[in-house]
């Protein structure tokens, strides 16, 4: 646990395999699918970033380090992402709104296109800041955590509808938080575990990653469609947290199984996350147009989908090269893990 290249490895293959549960999400399929990706797909990435996330020397550094890996690459691609709509719209006046969107961290505002799915980056970066500035041990970490859980309480008791990442960061910073825990606090039990797990046999991994599916499965279904881009939980706040806690958990168990396994595929999307999470629904929507058309059975379209999504992920690999290569500061830092 203690090599990087081990833990770089298990992490890459959570990262890969939650965003083609991203990006399969999107597809939205039926028979109880989506509402099970919905439950856990976006917490399991913030449930990482609080993993690899430590509290700098400085907020100056904290700000560096913000600036580079998430604040420049977020608007560099939520920008390419809008400039068709506010070409469109010059107008009108809705290519305002659509600029405001993208620099205030909307998905979408007033009929205009905003920052998309960037919203998760924008949320990020007031997490990250936020962790930096207010949490100093553990009171602070749980104060901050209530308050920001009582937030999202409210937001969603009176009918709050704003797709607005700051909104959203009240529902994600908790799962910021436990991804922290694990590498901090907790870290020696965590790694105790997933020591464990590699020791535990194979068939018995697989059977604990299929029991915690089936449990996420369940609880998607009883709690409804999670949809946190609008800073919603569903029916229930602490079952959409039990239902992100078991999926993510049925994540690590499966990267913890996959660890072995090195894939130069699995880096390359690990790295380049934030290129497939703004750009790939313009790769399903033609194939889910023609999926709608043939209304296929519920079974058939769930492994379509879920092909489809597998294709588009892996779509991006050669296109995340091309950007590393010409264009590396789309994925700041992050740039130099790039490589096949």
């Amino acid at each position: 646990m203690t090599n990087i290249k081990e833990r770089k490895n298990w992490i890459d293959w959570m990262k890969a395999v939650g965003m083609l549960m991203i990006v399969w999400g999107h597809c939205f399929p039926d028979g109880g699918v989506s509402e099970f990706l919905y439950a856990f797909n976006v917490p399991l990435f913030f449930i990482i970033s609080g993993y690899l996330t430590r509290r700098e020397t400085s907020m100056a550094v904290c700000w560096d380090k913000c600036l580079h890996n998430l604040v420049i690459p977020y608007f560099i691609l939520s920008l390419i992402k809008v400039a068709g709509f506010i070409l469109k719209h010059l107008d009108d006046g809705l290519w305002a709104w659509s600029l405001f969107g993208v620099t205030f961290g909307f998905h979408s505002i007033n009929g205009a296109s905003g920052c998309g799915n960037l919203w998760f980056v924008y949320a990020l970066i007031v997490i990250k800041l936020i962790f930096q500035v207010f949490v100093r041990g553990n009171r602070s970490m749980l104060a901050v955590c209530v308050l920001s859980l009582c937030g999202a309480v409210a937001y969603n008791y009176f009918h709050v509808e704003m797709a607005w990442g700051v909104a959203d960061a009240m529902l994600a910073l908790p799962f910021f938080m436990l991804g922290n825990l694990g590498s901090s606090v907790l870290k020696e039990p965590f790694n105790t575990f997933v020591g464990n797990m590699r020791r535990t046999s194979t068939a018995t991994r697989w059977c604990m990653v299929a029991a915690l599916a089936a449990a996420t499965y369940i609880i998607g279904i009883y709690n409804g469609e999670a949809s946190m881009f609008m800073g919603q939980y569903g029916n229930s706040l602490a079952v959409f947290i039990t239902g992100a806690v078991t999926g993510s958990l049925a994540i690590l168990i499966l990267s913890v199984l996959l660890d072995k396994v090195r894939l130069s595929v699995v880096s390359v999307i690990s790295a380049g996350s934030i290129v497939i999470l703004e750009f790939h629904r313009e790769f399903l929507h033609p194939v889910m147009k023609l999926i709608s058309k043939l209304a296929p059975p519920t079974w058939q379209e769930v492994i379509l989908t879920f092909a489809l999504s597998l294709a588009a992920t892996l779509a991006f690999v050669p296109i995340i090269m091309i950007l590393k290569r010409y264009f590396p500061i789309v994925f700041g830092r992050r740039a130099q893990n790039i490589r096949l």
